[in-house]
């Protein structure tokens, strides 16, 4: 059916109001961090540095980033190349340092922790939720954190998690709803919980 003129009025203002709307929060989020040209933040995207150090959240040119980044207050790094993705609902999360190549494809409601972001032991873990909610996150808590390397071209599919201290290779797929404990070499597809080598990718497929 079409749309009515008033319809169509109204919806040529919100989109025109959308547009104003996103590349105000653009600005925002770019204010939190050192980025490149042409990276860009959607309304759906977050930063949350903690630190209040640009140079801890380092994106690289040409990122489009639709998820959060967090970096902690005493401690974190992110750092992204050029050409990457980040998508909607994806979150990560440093209290080490997490390193993503170039050309690196990370898809929808993907989690890339390189902490524990709690205690294991009770009672620590019951002190840390309550200074987190009271004075923000202290630096005396063991979160055990471990650094994360992503190489170029890597391929992180939608609703995967990528655990502390875990290393994937170049060009390395890691299918949808994986959960990566383990260092995945090069020019491989991994799936499953926890992640296991799938296949290896053939030299036209890498080169192509």
């Amino acid at each position: 059916m079409k749309l009515m003129v008033a319809d169509r009025i109204g919806l040529r203002i919100w989109l025109k109001w959308r547009n104003i709307k996103e590349r105000i929060w653009n600005i925002y989020q770019g204010d939190h961090c050192w980025r490149g040209k042409d990276t860009y933040f959607f309304l759906s995207s977050s930063v949350n540095n903690m630190s209040q150090k640009s140079e801890n959240i380092y994106l690289g040119q040409a990122c489009k980033i639709r998820g959060e980044l967090v970096v902690y207050p005493y401690a974190g790094k992110i750092i992204m190349g050029d050409y990457c993705y980040l998508g909607e609902g994806s979150r990560i999360w440093s209290e080490n340092e997490i390193i993503i190549g170039n050309n690196v494809l990370i898809a929808h409601d993907v989690d890339i922790h390189d902490s524990n972001d709690h205690p294991i032991e009770p009672f620590a873990r019951h002190n840390h939720f309550k200074a987190v909610c009271s004075v923000g996150f202290l630096e005396q808590y063991n979160l055990r954190a471990k650094p994360i390397h992503i190489g170029d071209n890597a391929w992180i599919g939608f609703g995967a998690s990528i655990m502390k201290g875990v290393r994937i290779g170049r060009n390395s797929i890691v299918a949808a709803k994986s959960v990566v404990t383990h260092d995945v070499p090069d020019n491989v597809i991994v799936a499953g919980n926890p992640a296991q080598i799938v296949r290896q990718l053939s030299e036209e497929e890498i080169r192509s």
